[in-house]
């Protein structure tokens, strides 16, 4: 049975994720792997024995992280997971394994790759709590079309990381996926799809499973 690799969220006694990511991964026939910040000391046997990397959900980014000051971000996540998943993302990369960002790990992977972020979205859509539709502009990794996606955070893409390739927006012009050029699945989308039953969920997780080797 293969494994899938998620990170998942810490503060300085508890490690916790929701449930929704381990049925998700379990439902695709994988075995799921939680990975947190202390386990990186075992970093080259996990990137070796994980065919795939999630990075979960999870609340604000430190600014600093690129290069500006905090204005809007009220619950800050932990330097230690933010440094621990750009750590694993730098060493994932190199190994071709299908990695996918989601939500907060999608802002992540931006970042990693020099890009920045809005610190607080201003736009008729409602993007902390709702249900809106996206457009899927690209056949990479999803088929073109308008499909309804969930939603819950309230900073998004700002600069785009170098060799990212968006493939899917929102109409307010939100980034909601992207992708890394030249990369087999390196991909990012801005919702929830561990928790979504629509069609570019499901599709995403078809293709997700067909990368995995």
């Amino acid at each position: 049975m293969k494994v899938i690799g998620i990170t998942c969220s810490i503060n300085a006694k508890k490690v916790y994720l929701n449930r929704d990511y381990i049925r998700k991964i379990v439902s695709l026939g994988f075995f799921p792997l939680l990975i947190t910040p202390d386990m990186l000391i075992f970093k080259e046997q996990i990137v070796n024995n994980v065919s795939a990397l999630i990075i979960s959900g999870g609340e604000d980014i430190n600014p600093q992280f690129y290069g500006e000051k905090n204005v809007a971000c009220r619950n800050i996540i932990l330097d230690e997971r933010v440094k621990s998943e750009i750590e694993l993302l730098d060493a994932f990369l190199l190994t071709q394994k299908p990695v996918l960002g989601i939500c907060y790990g999608m802002q992540l992977m931006n970042i990693f790759l020099g890009g920045s972020l809005f610190q607080n979205i201003k736009s008729s859509i409602n993007h902390r709590k709702s249900n809106h539709e996206v457009e899927i502009l690209a056949d990479f990794p999803l088929k073109r079309g308008k499909f309804p996606v969930n939603s819950s955070h309230h900073q998004a893409v700002n600069r785009l990381g170098k060799g990212l390739e968006v493939f899917c927006k929102a109409e307010d012009e939100i980034v909601e996926g992207f992708y890394l050029k030249g990369h087999p699945f390196f991909v990012g989308v801005q919702w929830h799809p561990e928790r979504d039953s629509g069609e570019a969920s499901l599709n995403l997780w078809k293709i997700f499973v067909k990368k995995i080797q």
